[in-house]
C-alpha cells in the first residue's frame, strides 16, 4: 500500500496521513438524483461487489452455452464467441486477484469456466462432424 503525507494549512494539524486503497467506483441508478458517484473501500463490501459481478457474468456465459448446446443451428462462429467469452472472464478473474478478490472464489469460478470449455469443446466436435457429414453427401 502507498501512503501519501499530505499538509494542511487551514487547520491547527500541520500533517494528515493517506493511505490509497482499492476502491470500486460506480454510479447508482437515474432514480437517485442527488448521488453522482458511490465508492467503495471497505474490503469486505468489495470483495461482495466483485462476487456479484462475475456471477452475473457467469450466468449469462452458461446461458449462451446451454442454448448452443440443446439447439442444433450451431456454427463455429457461436462457439468461437463463447471461447472468447470464457478467456475474457477468466483475465477479469486474474486481474481481481491482484486488486485482492479472495482466493477461494478465483478457484471456484476458473473451475466451473474449465468444465464449461470442456462442455463447450464437446459441441465444437460435434458441429465440426456434422459440417464434415454434409460435405461428403454433396
Amino acid at each position: 500500500m502507498t501512503s501519501y503525507i499530505l499538509k494542511n494549512n487551514k487547520n491547527s494539524k500541520d500533517i494528515l496521513l493517506f493511505e490509497e486503497k482499492e476502491a470500486y467506483s460506480f454510479t447508482p441508478k437515474k432514480t437517485y438524483k442527488w448521488v453522482k458517484k458511490v465508492t467503495v473501500l471497505d474490503t469486505e463490501m468489495l470483495s461482495n461487489v466483485w462476487k456479484n459481478k462475475i456471477n452475473k457474468e457467469y450466468e449469462k456465459l452458461l446461458k449462451y452455452i446451454y442454448a448452443l448446446v440443446s439447439g442444433e443451428n450451431t456454427t463455429s462462429g457461436d462457439v468461437l464467441i463463447a471461447y472468447t467469452e470464457i478467456d475474457r472472464i477468466k483475465k477479469y478473474l486474474i486481474s481481481l486477484s491482484e486488486k485482492g478478490l479472495k482466493k477461494e472464489i478465483i478457484e471456484k469460478y476458473l473451475k466451473k469456466l474449465y468444465i464449461l470449455e470442456l462442455e463447450l469443446k464437446k459441441v465444437h466436435v460435434m458441429e465440426l462432424t456434422e459440417e464434415i457429414e454434409m460435405g461428403k453427401g454433396r
